[in-house]
């Protein structure tokens, strides 16, 4: 429903939780429930895959994160309202949208100059040299076709699709591409314009539209798509959404790339046209319901990765028109050259567009949530298998009774899950996925989203958290060793509440760098777990910007433990002499193995630090710590 960063594969939870089935008969990866009467805990919920495939097996679930926007998403996930009645809501907003919006977004078809409809449009960025101003693009090829291509003119910004162009007239600022260092008079290196708001160092030069009578066309940017523009600033001016201060780009170890740029507000990320949309959704979120107002507030909230500045165009090949490529593509902010503006009340069901993501994030995923589909494999065939009798759904409970009662409870909350008061000895299954050991800046990336929803949704979440009170590292060593004590406060709430006859704690975990092992180490010791078993799998898809082309792990370890308890003796775990750090399963297997026997020994905490590095020989990885 909303964005969120290393979501885990469904089906990788789904069989760590089969496993965990008492009727040998409900085991099968393909038969529904199995979970009836168990209560999962999932202290750390990030994308929430734990909860919706527990809460599908029949389970109860208690689910907790330290940021508001997992914890949001989770419950209005939840949520099994009618699809009929989203519809109505839905088409009710999109309506007040194009009412207001539509007019802005008008143009005419270069064919017959009738009226048309804008899809996007292209923005070139400004830049400078010692002797004048000039535009950047991508490249000047804007799209390849069957009959003939279409290009930009470097010279005078027309769009044409001859072989031989003739420029009608040059323009003050000529067109460089991506690539290009320096000016060819002045031979000094082009630079960035910082001084001016980002939103005002790019031009508009492209309109991509639909004529009812001639289909999609490219067109230069004309006079009277300049008039609607401006028309637009005048009242983006008056807007007034609250404090600038709630704006301002923090400091962190994603956003300090804003800031470099002179970004200071994500406002300053939209354009006049997108924060006029901002503007008319506040207004009518604060017409619905607490329900009806959670899943709309989250859908706009993650359509703004479709539609601002640091959008950029991936359009030009033929087997992808009017393709976006979206703001987090790279789990990182990018700056385009070829920034595109997004129409996301466009007509068309196209490409980011809010009817786009409607369709697929509401209407898909309702669809999908009443009757769940897995996968299977037969032979070289995927075939789609119904699971009739699951639904990914449940009731929302406020405390700990109710969550004993019936089937498919759940108990969402937000704060530091080492604090979470759960009494003793009542949860069945502990199954997370913890935070990476570092790299990994989600919670500061989740601020470009995070500055609206608090807008949007200002008494739904504790918008004042403590962001720093994540486990995550920093890359120094006193933050290394805070992820294996934050780590240990949560393993030993966890601790507490499991059954102590059959209770398990059950995560995944990878991680190149011996640092990650010792400190997990370290905090499961602390918190008094044993190993119990470990088996690999296959982490992400192959295709993962974590994976492709890096030296990265592709598997992950199944980590099961349990409470140490006196009188019984831990499962003998041989101590590896050396880990192969060449192939990806094998790594993960092996540091599984050795996890095992570090939990059981009785080495003091230096020493396990030391042997963990002996074992890893100091590998970090190449390009990612993953």
């Amino acid at each position: 429903m909303h964005k969120w960063w290393a979501r885990r594969s469904g089906t990788t939870f789904r069989h760590i939780l089969k496993q965990l089935v008492d009727d040998s008969g409900k085991r099968n990866f393909y038969e529904a429930g199995g979970l009836e009467g168990k209560i999962i805990l999932d202290p750390m919920i990030g994308g929430g895959t734990t909860l919706h495939e527990a809460i599908r097996m029949g389970a109860n679930v208690i689910g907790m994160d330290i940021d508001p926007i997992p914890v949001l998403q989770t419950k209005a996930g939840f949520t099994l309202s009618p699809l009929r009645h989203k519809k109505l809501i839905f088409d009710k907003f999109l309506n007040a949208l194009r009412s207001k919006l539509a007019p802005f977004y008008r143009t005419t078809c270069p064919t017959c100059e009738n009226n048309a409809e804008t899809q996007f449009v292209l923005y070139g960025l400004r830049r400078k040299c010692s002797c004048r101003e000039v535009l950047f693009v991508d490249d000047s090829l804007l799209r390849q076709g069957n009959d003939h291509d279409v290009y930009i003119c470097h010279r005078c910004q027309d769009v044409f699709t001859a072989t031989k162009h003739k420029c009608r007239n040059r323009v003050d600022k000529p067109l460089m591409v991506k690539g290009t260092k320096r000016c060819e008079e002045c031979h000094t290196p082009f630079t960035d314009i910082l001084n001016d708001p980002f939103s005002e160092r790019y031009v508009p030069l492209v309109i991509v539209g639909i004529c009812r009578k001639h289909g999609g066309f490219f067109k230069s940017i004309a006079q009277n798509d300049l008039e609607l523009l401006a028309q637009a600033r005048v009242l983006a001016q008056q807007l007034n959404f609250r404090d600038l201060q709630d704006f301002r780009v923090p400091n962190g170890p994603k956003s300090d790339d804003l800031l470099r740029r002179g970004i200071s507000t994500f406002q300053e990320l939209f354009t006049p046209r997108q924060l006029l949309y901002l503007s008319t959704s506040l207004e009518f979120l604060s017409q619905l319901s607490d329900e009806d107002r959670l899943w709309m507030a989250l859908l706009i909230s993650t359509s703004l990765e479709f539609n601002s500045l640091l959008c950029g165009y991936k359009g030009r090949d033929i087997r992808r028109p009017g393709a976006i490529r979206h703001v987090f593509s790279h789990h990182a902010y990018s700056f385009p050259y070829t920034a595109l503006e997004n129409n996301m009340v466009f007509s068309g069901n196209t490409s980011g567009t809010l009817n786009r993501l409607f369709n697929d994030r509401i209407i898909r995923a309702g669809e999908w949530a009443v009757q769940p589909i897995e996968t299977r494999i037969v032979g070289d065939r995927r075939v789609k298998v119904p699971i009739i009798g699951e639904i990914d759904g449940g009731k929302p409970v406020s405390n700990w009774k109710a969550l004993t009662a019936g089937e498919r409870k759940v108990l969402i909350l937000q704060g530091d899950a080492s604090s979470l008061n759960i009494p003793e000895n009542t949860v069945d299954y502990v199954v997370t996925d913890p935070p990476y050991y570092d790299s990994v800046q989600y919670s500061d990336l989740s601020n470009f989203f995070r500055v609206w929803l608090r807008l949007f949704l200002p008494r739904e979440a504790d918008w004042h958290y403590d962001p720093l009170a994540s486990a995550v590292s920093q890359g120094t060593v006193s933050s290394g060793r805070k992820y294996g004590e934050v780590l240990a406060d949560i393993w030993k709430m966890c601790c507490r509440a499991l059954k102590k006859e059959g209770g398990r704690l059950i995560f995944t975990f990878h991680h190149w760098r011996h640092e990650a092992w010792a400190e997990l180490s370290l905090s499961l010791k602390r918190a008094g777990f044993l190993l119990v078993n470990r088996y690999t799998v296959f982490s992400e898809n192959p295709v993962s910007v974590h994976i492709l082309g890096l030296k990265s792990l592709k598997h992950d370890a199944i980590l099961v433990l349990r409470p140490q308890t006196v009188g019984r003796e831990p499962r003998n775990w041989f101590k590896p002499r050396k880990i192969d750090t060449t192939d990806s399963y094998s790594f993960c297997r092996d540091c599984g193995t050795a996890l095992g026997w570090f939990l059981a020994s009785d080495i003091d905490e230096k020493s396990m630090r030391r042997e963990w590095q002996r074992l890893l020989g100091g590998n970090d990885g190449a390009k990612t710590s993953r």
